[in-house]
């Protein structure tokens, strides 16, 4: 039996609501070299039963520690060559997502490839190219990463340990074990957000888990300088600067520091 491109890993918990237009945002895919696996952690509500039926679906009921540990046991069912998550509320952004990026993919083995996402129907465009700098301020949109599955055998599954940015955190390990990163200029999918990383403990423990990963995988002294190349960045401070009200000098010292930083 040949072994799809792609698996598509959605996870599930009581999400009766949401599972549904996500998994038939997958089906109505136009390549159809793929698998479905939904991984659900005992949903209480109808979530299985509102699962569509079809023989590219395979149903995982298992209990699990967190989303992470849940994501680890899809990655451990899945058979495609490329794995990508989206959480249930989040979808295909149009019909032909995986093919483009198949196109993509194809010529690229053990490679992450990644491309643009929706928000409330906003398009966010993600780099090019991505540097050490980028990834410090800026994680990739998780669900727009179709990652290798040799990746998650020779660079680990997810740290169960972190409870929101053990995505990033494998992006990061990834990025410096010097896996080549491919940009798809196509949005990828909706991205609805609103999880319990943007509440208010989450946004703290996001902080403290973001440090702890940072110290990991950089530098103090790249830390020092990525944290200047923010300062120097920041909107307000080049506005108050490069106005007509500064003097000629500071304008002209300003754009020589902005050159520097940009090299």
């Amino acid at each position: 039996m040949n072994k799809p491109f792609f698996s598509i890993v959605v996870v599930s918990l009581n999400a009766e609501t949401t599972i549904t237009h996500t998994i038939n945002s997958v089906l109505s895919q136009s390549f159809d070299d793929y698998e479905i696996i939904v991984k659900d952690g005992l949903s209480k509500d109808d979530t299985v039963k509102n699962i569509p039926v079809s023989d590219k679906i395979k149903v995982y009921e298992q209990a699990d520690k967190s989303i992470y540990d849940a994501m680890n046991q899809g990655i451990e069912y899945a058979n495609g060559k490329f794995v990508c998550f989206l959480n249930c509320g989040d979808f295909f952004a149009d019909n032909n997502v995986l093919g483009k990026i198949y196109e993509v993919a194809k010529e690229n083995d053990e490679a992450v490839i990644y491309g643009n996402y929706l928000r409330k129907g906003v398009l966010f465009k993600q780099p090019t190219n991505i540097s050490p700098f980028y990834l410090y301020r800026t994680p990739l949109c998780h669900q727009t990463m179709f990652i290798s599955k040799k990746l998650f055998e020779t660079n680990g599954l997810y740290n169960t340990e972190l409870k929101i940015l053990a995505d990033y955190e494998h992006t990061l390990k990834d990025y410096f074990s010097e896996t080549k990163f491919v940009y798809c200029n196509y949005p990828v999918c909706d991205y609805m957000g609103e999880g319990v990383s943007e509440s208010k403990k989450g946004k703290i423990i996001k902080n403290k888990e973001r440090k702890k990963i940072i110290k990991e995988y950089y530098s103090k002294k790249n830390i020092v300088w990525n944290e200047f190349k923010i300062f120097v960045s920041m909107r307000k401070l080049r506005q108050a600067i490069v106005s007509d009200k500064s003097p000629k000098w500071l304008r002209l010292l300003y754009r020589k520091v902005i050159n520097i930083v940009n090299k």
